[in-house]
């Protein structure tokens, strides 16, 4: 017998992490280090989508922004070099800067009525009110998008399933700096910490359709 799987939208949230310049625009730091910074663009359309439809379905949406600070001194502190002094480019998302303002496509989305919750680590659970505000909305189901999956996305999906929530990553709207690490955080967060499902099974949930969860799970990316 298949298993299958709905949501109420009011205890659900919609996570957006870090649709920031740094990671998704062209001139942002990733790409001014040399890194492929195209796969994190392409998801700029995918998250537009999901915003939209999960507001207009009443489901909340959160954005996280990651604040890094140039007089950082826990940066100093460590033996091994962190990863924030391994670019030439240096830190990303510097607060205050351009590199840290939501890319001009989402940036009107991410006003009122969305909620805001400034983060300075790879999870957005970490030292944020991010649980707190969680707790207070009756939230038990996180759908999450943004970039980058190996890195804050994934720190993120681990952190809400082990504070019990539910999670679903929405498949086409993450993306990282290498197709194949990309994968293979999707292959791990499908078979261990939720659902992984493109924006359209996604929408379906939004709007009280109930889906059957085997065909993702028995069907991981490959």
């Amino acid at each position: 017998m298949s298993d299958s799987f709905s949501i109420i939208p009011k205890e659900t949230a919609l996570l957006v992490i870090d649709m920031q310049n740094s990671y998704c625009h062209p001139q942002g730091s990733i790409g001014r280090n040399g890194y492929d910074y195209t796969m994190m663009n392409a998801t700029i359309p995918k998250v537009k989508e999901l915003v939209e439809a999960c507001r207009q379905a009443g489901i909340l949406d959160i954005w996280t922004i990651q604040n890094h600070y140039p007089d950082d001194i826990t940066r100093k502190t460590h033996r091994i070099k962190p990863h924030t002094h391994r670019w030439q480019a240096g830190p990303p998302a510097l607060k205050g800067t351009w590199d840290a303002d939501i890319v001009d496509e989402l940036k009107d989305l991410a006003k009122e009525p969305a909620e805001l919750v400034i983060k300075h680590r790879f999870s957005a659970f970490f030292d944020t009110t991010l649980d707190t505000l969680l707790r207070m909305k009756g939230i038990t189901t996180l759908v999450v998008c943004g970039v980058a999956t190996t890195h804050c996305v994934e720190t993120s999906v681990r952190d809400a399933y082990q504070r019990d929530y539910d999670v679903i990553v929405a498949e086409d709207a993450v993306a990282g700096l290498t197709l194949e690490s990309h994968q293979a955080s999707l292959k791990l967060i499908n078979k261990t910490f939720g659902l992984t499902l493109p924006n359209e099974e996604i929408i379906k949930l939004a709007n009280w359709e109930t889906i059957p969860i085997e065909i993702r799970t028995e069907s991981l990316i490959k």
